[in-house]
């Protein structure tokens, strides 16, 4: 491969390839209690049995008559495996390798905690603090596709205080700013056991392509209302605003961008941005206790998705004084996510004042797109089909299966648990990248599930 080739596609892979870990900021997390999840997190925003509602209505703060503080644990352990064909395509031909990992998605601890607190017989206030999004992926350096998917992380902290008003009783309003604090890491790299390295004569194996490092802080608003029809039926309704944190921080790589102008040093600790596009959401919950016995919880959430329509970077301290200017911005992919809906049921059986159990169903819509992705020049050029899904984001629709319940030791402290099994279908992933040759991928998922185990406890005083 000639050197002017290999600036070329060192480049276009940048583009190409950087995507796929900031596609994976779109996952929405629903791990906000441990009662929640007991019953799929149905009427999440509705129920009030504890201060964890805050994270989805602030109106729930009205739902207290004395100060309540709740606080928890969700631990979620994934697992997704993948594997495929890779087609390395050069002058001399093409050649074709089978990879796989397993596990790739790595398994974490989502925390929670809230504060409940009433000031008069109207007016409340309350605290929470929860993440919205969140997801890792790690995979192994050997993967033969490393250069499309390594190392993709984001965490998330929003800190949301409220204020609610309740007008007799009856119904209920609350408003809440919420400060989301992201922080995220982008890392692609050439295999480690890069096939063609001594039939190209190159030494890339191992080679940094993208170490992108970055974080922002940034502010939003949720409203919600809840209208206590009876003493036995509650509906809720909630708004989340969208969040668009312009992440900066550190880009590093061994070949760019003097693979691009061999006079420029690579990348070290350069400044860049990233803005994401966090969508906004609406939820809807029913609750209906039907006896001393019984209890049924009905939710829907709609995430506003189709914002989420590409990602751009900006890299000020690499203007190459061209036209066009490759890196300010970097167009880094058309995501083009659909917008979709979370359905859930749960049900309670309060056997004794003490004791809760609950168990739910979910069934959660994906926010990848089926179908092909015309966008892709090189690749329509070459005749290979490109999936809107990626190996990083191999998301699609789930189902949730949960249990839980809670336990009350007196007036004051209970403790809540569940857990959740959640699975989806296997997809087809097809993906392209011009690095270190043009490189395609063509396989999918071969598992999608994950398991989630919950705790909490609340305290009243």
């Amino acid at each position: 491969m000639n050197k002017r080739l290999l600036r070329r596609t060192v480049l276009a892979a940048a583009i190409s390839t950087a995507s796929s870990g900031s596609m994976a900021a779109g996952f929405y997390l629903q791990e906000t209690s441990a009662s929640g999840l007991g019953r799929a997190f149905a009427a999440e925003n509705t129920i009030g049995d504890n201060a964890a509602i805050l994270a989805r209505n602030p109106a729930g703060s009205a739902l207290f008559d004395s100060y309540t503080i709740s606080g928890g644990v969700t631990y979620v352990n994934p697992e997704i495996d993948a594997e495929g064909d890779v087609t390395y395509i050069t002058p001399l031909g093409n050649t074709t390798f089978s990879s796989s990992d397993d596990d790739y998605a790595t398994s974490a601890w989502v925390p929670n905690a809230y504060l409940a607190a009433p000031i008069n017989d109207s007016w409340s206030y309350g605290l929470a603090m929860y993440t919205d999004y969140g997801l890792e992926t790690d995979f192994s350096n050997n993967f033969l596709v490393s250069s499309i998917a390594n190392k993709t992380e984001l965490l998330t902290v929003n800190v949301a205080p409220s204020i609610a008003y309740d007008f007799n009783d009856q119904f209920s309003i609350g408003l809440a700013a919420n400060f989301l604090y992201a922080d995220a890491t982008l890392k692609t790299t050439i295999p480690n056991d890069f096939p063609l390295d001594s039939a190209l004569g190159t030494d890339l194996a191992g080679s940094t392509i993208l170490n992108l490092e970055g974080d922002d802080w940034d502010v939003s608003w949720t409203l919600g209302a809840l209208w206590n029809i009876s003493e036995r039926t509650r509906f809720g309704i909630s708004y989340h605003a969208e969040l668009d944190p312009e992440l900066e921080g550190d880009v590093n790589s061994d070949l760019l961008p003097s693979a691009v102008v061999p006079t420029l040093p690579p990348f070290d600790d350069a400044k860049g941005k990233l803005t994401l596009d966090l969508p906004d959401t609406l939820e809807l919950g029913f609750h209906h206790r039907f006896n001393e016995n019984w209890g049924l919880a009905l939710g829907a959430m709609w995430t506003d998705w189709d914002d989420f329509e590409r990602l751009e970077a900006n890299i000020p301290s690499a203007r190459l004084g061209v036209n066009p200017e490759p890196f300010n911005p970097l167009h880094i992919k058309e995501e083009n996510f659909e917008s979709g809906w979370r359905y859930s049921i749960g049900g309670e059986y309060y056997p004794c004042e003490e004791v809760t159990w609950r168990i739910g169903y979910a069934y959660d819509e994906g926010a990848a797109r089926d179908g092909l992705n015309p966008t892709d020049e090189t690749a329509n050029a070459l005749g290979l089909p490109i999936t809107w899904r990626t190996l990083s984001i191999p998301d699609t629709d789930r189902q949730w299966i949960t249990f839980g319940g809670t336990y009350e030791f007196n007036n004051q402290l209970s403790v809540d648990g569940g857990f959740a099994y959640l699975w989806g279908d296997d997809e087809t992933i097809q993906e392209f990248t011009d690095i270190p040759v043009p490189t395609y991928f063509d396989g999918g998922t071969t598992n999608i599930e994950a398991w989630l185990a919950s705790v909490s406890l609340n305290y009243e005083f």
